[in-house]
């Protein structure tokens, strides 16, 4: 296979060890990347991204804390920049376990672990020309599929995003039309997000009233869980909202009015629990929930979508159920006097 040409891409370098950073540039530059910005300093990272386009981002994020776990979030999510689909190599030293969840839950494409031989990095921007993924939407996800496992509920379809890297490394760039093909790309994702946020919404409704309608909780209320998943359900209805494409038409153009009408019933059940009460009119809100579902996919069976939803929310109850006798299994250590 013939080495791919990087002269034309645009890389965003974010390193702030000096010295790794002049490695890093220096690899870089071997490689014939020629439109390279390279910072040290985060909030510089940010105004590129507000100015310019790139096609690649490589972002050292060593700290768990790290802020280039934001950004690479803002990015696929459209937030700041203009190709939410760009290639994004996070590096770090020593990665633990929970820094590795944080790299692959804000969307990246690949982690790097420095320090950094140069045949690593030629190898992992390779590998994103050659072999790309696909994308993945969830109500709280957008970025390549690198799931090992199906989530619970209906299938997630998998979407074939523009590749800016690839057109540029291939001398394809110009035969397309890149804007327009991003701009197609991007409302593929934002239909993928309405229909994972209703599901989303359903899911957490459902999930929440049996434990709260139970009292499970201490002096009878209903338990902290669910009254922390009927609390985001109230932001999952404002973005499903405004992500509308205007005008808004046909059965969508009742979504507003229904997400306002649930997210007031929702924060009501809520406080019912808070105060020991069960929710008055849980079977209005699981309707509710599916009534959205239906004004965005209509030409779905509502008995169907009502199947999927309650499968998921008794699939994740058990899963938490099983985790819970899990480690009540543990023997737990004694001290001998």
């Amino acid at each position: 296979m013939p080495d791919n040409d990087l002269s034309q891409i645009d890389c965003v370098l974010f390193e702030p060890e000096t010295n790794v950073r002049h490695l890093l540039r220096e690899a870089l530059s071997r490689l014939r990347i020629q439109n390279l910005q390279v910072f040290g300093h985060m909030e510089d990272v940010w105004k590129a991204f507000q100015g310019g386009n790139p096609d690649l981002l490589i972002a050292d994020a060593t700290s768990p804390d790290s802020e280039t776990f934001k950004l690479v979030q803002s990015v696929r999510h459209s937030l700041v920049g203009a190709n939410p689909f760009i290639g994004i190599i996070v590096t770090a030293f020593h990665p633990t376990g929970a820094l590795l969840t944080k790299v692959t839950n804000c969307g990246a494409d690949a982690l790097l672990v420095k320090p950094v031989a140069f045949r690593q990095i030629q190898d992992r921007i390779n590998g994103l020309i050659d072999q790309p993924r696909n994308f993945v939407v969830t109500s709280d996800f957008i970025g390549p599929d690198r799931r090992r496992a199906p989530r619970e509920g209906s299938p997630i379809p998998l979407l074939e995003v523009p590749n800016t890297l690839k057109m540029k490394a291939t001398s394809s760039f110009a035969k397309v039309n890149p804007q327009a093909l991003i701009e197609a790309g991007i409302r593929d994702v934002n239909e993928q997000k309405l229909l994972r946020h209703a599901f989303q919404a359903a899911f957490l409704i459902e999930f929440a009233l049996p434990a709260e309608a139970g009292g499970n909780g201490a002096d009878g209320k209903a338990d902290k869980l669910a009254l922390d998943h009927l609390a985001r359900v109230g932001p999952v209805l404002e973005d499903i909202v405004r992500r509308l494409p205007s005008p808004i038409s046909g059965s969508r153009a009742r979504i507003p009015d229904l997400a306002h009408d649930l997210a007031a019933s929702v924060e009501i059940a809520r406080s019912q629990g808070l105060s020991g009460r069960p929710p008055s009119d849980p079977d209005r809100l699981r309707q509710s929930a599916l009534e959205i579902m239906q004004a965005l996919s209509p030409d779905k069976d509502p008995q169907s979508l009502a199947r999927d939803v309650g499968s998921a929310a008794a699939a994740y109850r058990a899963r938490l159920i099983a985790i819970v006798a899990a480690k009540s299994a543990v023997p737990q250590s004694s001290t001998v006097a």
